[in-house]
Parts: structure tokens; sequence; C-alpha cells
């Protein structure tokens, strides 16, 4: 049966300018879906396929748009001129005709193609969708189906793909999704690590990562993703824990992204702009890698588990679970800022906790505050967010009295806003050298300051006097030693 839509939901201005470039091409892949499901994009990506000779065209192209390209190969050459609006893909078909070059995508939804010439036509107001394979029935039915098993055999990364189209588009998985994925999962291991990386990027930048962790789960991508993660399921509930280790894990997840990230403002009140706008990767934001960074928060748990008097107990687990973690953040190629970060917010998830408890029974020292700050820093903002995700994931009495936890938290800030944000020291190197005596730098300047700024922070210096007094009775080296 002919599938005729209206030529208008496939109109671009960029498409109108470049048409007379081509002699026989078709618009295909996402550009196509999203046209067809009303799906409107700030950037739009547009892919081409064309028989034409590639150089040609580039150079038409480039003519029209006054704009140049660069030129990558992904199996086979393709032409890309960028702008901030739009992205636009060309390349020559795969294979000898069009069927055998949508026959090489990934699912039906993709592989449907529109006649570029044709579109341009004067004849009427509506053009015949090319899809071979279903996936206008796919789109209607709001189904991820692959063309086949070889589709995803050839390429098992489509898998985590599988997944992202599905949470982004709110579709279902076709059975067969399901039913090859499961046949080829261990093909993942073979995967190139840059191309499963590019997909978790990208699901991560989505509001719906644990939609996605959660099939993950279920098809059973998780432990060959994440092979560190594979025995969260044998830490059974303990304590004031109510799910077993991977529930709590995934619920993190959950509420970071659904909670923490959505009322960051109200968390973290003036200092929330500290997470959020630090890029890790020229396409990943802290705030996206945090998500991750929850995932593996309590990795440590499966290697440090005892049981005393009837309870669980995981100590050193933090400390543990924050070398695995960089190890894997490694491994997995999000390089070594956001392998930083994640190791220092997991060494020091705990945190937040113990001083918590130290604050319900009024024993809470400002020097406790101040080492709290001092050890997590640049990542102290993190830290504090992610506490509150880990909190809320430790069982539902705990996730209705969050309010009372963030006020904790913003008693912490009080302290940051009043003794650490404008902290300078009273005395520079320059005078500390000359209070001791020094003929030139060395590490005990260094050490002398940093206690004279811990002291300034708790109150116990005040004056330059003050400050004075505590550089001439402090004895550098004993403090060096120990």
């Amino acid at each position: 049966m002919e599938k005729r839509v209206c030529k208008l939901n496939f109109y671009h201005p960029v498409i109108e300018k470049i048409e007379s470039c081509f002699e026989k091409a078709y618009l295909v892949g996402g550009f196509v879906r999203d046209k067809l499901l009303g799906i409107s994009k700030d950037t739009v990506d547009i892919d081409i396929v064309t028989v034409d000779e590639l150089l040609k065209v580039k150079e038409c192209i480039s003519k029209v748009l006054k704009a140049s390209s660069f030129t990558f190969e992904k199996d086979k050459t393709v032409i890309t001129f960028l702008s901030d609006k739009f992205r636009l893909d060309i390349s020559n078909l795969y294979g000898k005709t069009l069927e055998e070059d949508l026959l090489k995508r990934d699912f039906t939804i993709n592989a449907i193609a529109v006649d570029l010439k044709k579109l341009f036509s004067s004849s009427n107001d509506y053009i015949s969708l090319i899809d071979p394979f279903g996936g206008f029935e796919d789109l209607k039915k709001r189904l991820i189906r692959p063309i086949n098993e070889k589709s995803l055999r050839d390429d098992p990364v489509r898998i985590i793909r599988g997944v992202r189209f599905k949470i982004l588009l709110q579709f279902d998985y076709h059975p067969s999704f399901l039913n090859y994925s499961k046949k080829i999962l261990e093909k993942l291991k073979e995967s190139p690590t840059e191309r499963i990386k590019e997909e978790l990027i990208k699901i991560l930048k989505t509001d719906k990562t644990s939609e996605a962790l959660k099939d993950f789960n279920y098809i059973g991508i998780f432990p060959l993703v994440f092979p560190e993660l594979a025995s969260l399921e044998s830490i059974y509930p303990s304590g004031v824990h109510e799910y077993n280790l991977k529930e709590h894990t995934l619920k993190t997840v959950e509420f970071f992204e659904k909670f923490c990230l959505k009322e960051k403002d109200k968390i973290l009140l003036e200092f929330s702009e500290k997470v959020g706008q630090n890029e890790l990767l020229p396409i990943l934001l802290d705030s996206h890698f945090l998500k991750l960074v929850a995932l593996y928060h309590d990795v440590g748990k499966p290697l440090t588990v005892n049981k005393r008097n009837g309870r669980l107990t995981f100590y050193n687990h933090d400390k543990v679970g924050a070398k695995i973690s960089k190890d894997a953040f490694l491994r997995l190629g999000f390089g070594k800022k956001a392998a930083s970060l994640g190791f220092k917010v997991i060494k020091n998830h705990l945190r937040p906790f113990f001083l918590y408890e130290l604050f319900k029974k009024e024993k809470l020292s400002d020097k406790a505050i101040y080492n709290f700050f001092k050890s997590t820093e640049p990542y102290s903002f993190h830290t504090l967010l992610h506490s509150v995700a880990d909190w809320m994931a430790t069982s539902k009495k705990m996730e209705c009295e969050v309010s009372s936890f963030i006020k904790f938290i913003h008693f912490l800030l009080r302290f940051y806003r009043e003794r650490l944000e404008n902290l300078k020291p009273l005395l520079s190197g320059k005078e500390i050298m000359e209070i001791k005596r020094f003929d030139k730098p060395n590490k005990c300047v260094g050490k002398i300051k940093e206690k004279l700024l811990e002291l300034q922070a708790i109150g116990k210096v005040k004056t330059v006097k003050d400050a004075v007094n505590f550089v001439k009775g402090y004895n550098c080296e004993n403090s060096i030693k120990s």
C-alpha cells in the first residue's frame, strides 16, 4: 500500500536551497522520522544519500550555502556542513540501490526515505514514502523494531541505541528487538569503547537516563557495559536500607535526575550554578555525568560487605568504590577530568550523612564542616547534591523526610557563605617568611598558610595580631612530620 504524506512535512529552507545541487538524492534517517512524528528541534540533523559524484555536490553546496565542510569516514565517505541551526550529512548509497542502503540501517523507523527531487516538483502537494520495511506503520504503532537480526549482530551498539530511541520517543520494543538483543548481547564486549561512550553520553544528556538504565537491567546490557556493578543485586536490604543494592542504586540515579537536578536551585540555593556549568568533555556537562556517578556510588559495597550483630556493614566501601569507579570511568572513555570528579564525590559521599548525625546530636564542630568543604573541593556542591538523591533512595521514610536533610544542607551552605566563600589569608607568604625568618619559600610556608586559613574559618584567628602570634608559635617541623 502506497504511503503518501504532505510535502510540507519535510520542508526546510536549507534543503530548498541545495536541492538544485543534486540529480538524484534521498532524505533518510532521523530527519524523515522526526518530521513524520511532528518533532521539532533547535538543531536539525539532515541526512541525504545520493548517487551523484560527491565532490561535485560538495562544491555546489559550498557555493550555495557559502559554507565550508569537513569529510570523515564512517563505513563510507560522509561530507558534513555544520551551523548552529543544522547539521547536513551527505554520502553515497550503501550498495547499488536505495533499498540496499535502507537494509543496512538499524531500525525500521530510521529506514524511511523521501525522494528529494520529487519533494520540490510542482505536480501535487503529496509525496510517496519509500518504506520497504514498514517503518511508517511502526511509527504509528510506536515500536522499535530492527530491520532484521543481522542489523544488530553486525553492530551490537545498536542495542543501546534502540534503548535510547525507546526512551526518547516513548515507544515500546517490538518483540524481535528483545529476542535479537538477548541472542547477541555478549558481542557488546567486542564493540569499540568509543561507540558505547557516544551512546551513553547521548543517554546521560536526556532527562530519562534512569528509564534507560532500568531497560539496560531488563534486557541484560547492565553487566556487559558496567561489569563492576554485576554483584549489586547480591546485597540485600539491611539496617536503614529498605531496598537491595541494585534497587537502591537505580533509585539514586532516578532521584538525582527527577528531583535533584530539577530542584537544584532550592537545594543548593545561590550555589546551584556551581553544578551544571563545567564541561568534562565537549558535549558532556558535570550535571549529566553525575548520573553515572550516582550509578557507581556504592560499587565498593559487594567487596567490603561483612555481617555484624545481624546487620550488614560496608566499612571503607566509599574509598574502595572511589578507586573502582575512577578506573571504570577511564575504561569507558570519559577522561581524567570526569574520573576525578567521580572519584572525589564517591570517596566523600558518606560525609554529609556523618555531619548530619553530629548536627542532630549537637556535636557538629566548625572544624568538621571546614574539613568537609576542604576535602571535597572543587566538587563540594556536587557531593551535597548527590547526597540528597542517596538519602531519598534509602527508604520511603527517608524519602518523605528529605526536607529536613535539605535544611541541614542549607546550614552547611550558610557556613560556606559566611566563612569560606571570600576567605583570604590574613598574612601573605612573604610575611610568614619574615616572621619565621626563612631565607626562601619552602613547604612550611604553605603548611602555615593552610592552617591559618582553617583557624580563620573556624573563628580561632580573627585579626592580624592573632595570625602573627599563631605563626610565631607554630612548630612547622612537627606538623609536617605528623
